[in-house]
C-alpha cells in the first residue's frame, strides 16, 4: 500500500481540486500535468490523531 500524506487544510484541498479537475476533464490529455507542492508538510504533524484513526 502506497500513498502521499497531505495536510487536510491547504495541500489536501488543492490535491482534491486537482483530482476533481482531472475527473471533470478540465485539462488537456496531451503532455504532463504538474502539481507543485510548496509547503504544508509541517502542518501535517498537527493532525496526528486524524492520521492514526485513518491507518
Amino acid at each position: 500500500l502506497e500513498g502521499i500524506f497531505l495536510d487536510p487544510v491547504y495541500t489536501g484541498k488543492a490535491m482534491a481540486g486537482l483530482i476533481d479537475g482531472i475527473a471533470q476533464k478540465r485539462f488537456r490529455r496531451e503532455g504532463p500535468l504538474l502539481f507543485i507542492h510548496t509547503g504544508g508538510s509541517p502542518a501535517l504533524f498537527a493532525y496526528h490523531s486524524l492520521r492514526q484513526s485513518s491507518l
